[in-house]
């Protein structure tokens, strides 16, 4: 990728993965021990303690297979270049020139070409991973979009007071 070209992924929503992971973890840990408590064998409670280290390191190896899963396989939603823009859900790039208008709206891109109001397309902002700053993101889109003008407004979000 060179300085001249921004690639935005689709970002990666992680929600509770951890945290379900260990209560899962700790809900089987509970559950063995009562039951090698309760258990008439004598070597109950250790064989539970090593399952429970085996069952630690498959929870591990699982997660560990999913975060590299997720990692490799980044969904591309917008790609600026000095030709043009290509939006994932076209297969075409959409050209400069002929793009009539781009507005960014509380982080919301809304990109609407004249010639072909199919290819219209509006990207939340926010749902993707910029690896840039935001400021860097639009001046990249006003250096190529140039001489028209970017429209870009945010508006103040409220305390709630």
């Amino acid at each position: 990728m060179t300085k001249d070209e921004m690639v935005l992924h689709q970002k990666s929503h992680d929600y509770g993965g951890y945290s379900c992971m260990a209560s899962l973890l700790l809900f089987t840990f509970f559950v063995m021990i009562i039951i090698s408590y309760f258990s008439d064998e004598n070597g109950a409670l250790h064989i539970a303690l090593y399952a429970m280290g085996v069952l630690l390191l498959v929870l591990l190896g699982i997660r560990l297979i999913a975060y590299k899963s997720k990692h490799e396989a980044k969904n591309m939603r917008l790609k600026v270049s000095e030709e043009g823009l290509q939006y994932y859900k076209h297969v075409t790039l959409i050209e400069w020139r002929s793009i009539t208008d781009i507005q960014i709206i509380n982080r919301e891109l809304s990109v609407s070409i004249g010639t072909s109001p199919a290819l219209d397309f509006k990207l939340n902002l926010l749902d993707t991973d910029l690896g840039y700053d935001f400021d860097d993101f639009c001046q990249l889109l006003n250096k190529y979009y140039y001489p028209k003008s970017i429209y870009t407004y945010e508006t103040w979000s409220s305390c709630g007071c």
